[in-house]
């Protein structure tokens, strides 16, 4: 039997075991989780997560509530309305945005989808927006929904434009320049401000693909709500649901003649109307 060690050295024995069998145990294990980075709507944390991006643990028994707008729409409230709006401006599923939609197949089948990126769909009657609304489950904004989410109160009442009471002319597409001598996007486009006010001309493909005017939707990230509804003021008209017809807000080569900001409204026309300059998007009851 070796003789017995000293208290310290059997100590420092213990400590020197348990250091080796803690690295053992360490080699063995699983790397420690790391979270990615969340890909979220801009002024949302997706649902589920904490402001880190971090799924915190849950009981496997609890079921998350459903949320209460569809992942392309924000909730906005104010003023006794609340209502789900999409983000972005309008397109039409597996549809040119520089066509005319009106009078053609698509105008009935059509489906209305909102994405950051996509360009949104000029060229479009309010009529055929509302359809559009209507095959994805969803209807145009009533003026009170549309202003709530514009100015954050259904009698806009609240701000002036969609980031605040300030006007920023880089906020959002609303000075068109032009490459033209004109400065107007018919006028370059024709080479001339004659002869060129009719729906023909008006609804010619090219307007809206010329540099300079339309953006893809979200392009202007100061165009922004505190909820994350992007360009509602500039860019494109945007289609309310008024049978009388009614546009807000405004487009790239004019967003200040019919009044600054959300309070800018065009009634001039018919709800069958439609020109490079028309677009839409649309809303729906929370769930």
């Amino acid at each position: 039997m070796p003789p017995a060690l000293p208290a310290p050295a059997l100590f420092r024995l213990h400590r020197a075991l348990f250091a080796v069998t803690v690295l053992a145990v360490g080699a063995c294990t699983a790397p420690a989780y790391t979270p990615t980075t969340r890909d979220a709507h801009p002024g949302r944390t997706p649902s589920g997560t904490t402001d880190s991006g971090v799924v915190p643990p849950s009981d496997s028994t609890d079921t998350a509530p459903p949320a209460p707008c569809p992942p392309e729409m924000a909730l906005v409230s104010g003023g006794g309305t609340t209502v789900c709006i999409d983000r972005w401006e309008a397109y039409i599923d597996g549809w040119s945005p520089y066509d005319v939609p009106d009078g053609l197949p698509i105008a009935t089948t059509g489906v209305a989808m909102s994405a950051s990126g996509m360009v949104p769909q000029g060229y479009i009657s309010g009529s055929t927006a509302a359809q559009m609304c209507a095959n994805a489950g969803k209807t145009l904004c009533t003026l009170q929904e549309w202003l709530t989410a514009c100015s954050g109160e259904p009698d806009g009442s609240g701000r002036t434009y969609p980031y605040g009471d300030e006007y920023d002319p880089n906020a959002c597409n609303v000075t068109y320049v032009g490459t033209g001598e004109y400065g107007h996007p018919v006028c370059d486009y024709f080479h001339n401000c004659t002869d060129v006010w009719d729906m023909e001309h008006m609804n010619d493909p090219g307007i809206n693909q010329q540099p300079g005017t339309e953006d893809p939707a979200g392009a202007n990230p100061g165009c922004v709500t505190p909820e994350g509804v992007y360009d509602q003021h500039g860019n494109e008209h945007e289609w309310i649901d008024d049978a009388n017809g009614t546009f807000k807000g405004g487009f790239y080569a004019d967003a200040v003649l019919n009044g600054p900001g959300c309070s800018y409204t065009t009634t001039f026309h018919e709800f069958t109307y439609h020109d490079y300059s028309t677009g839409f998007r649309c809303c729906k009851l929370p769930d």
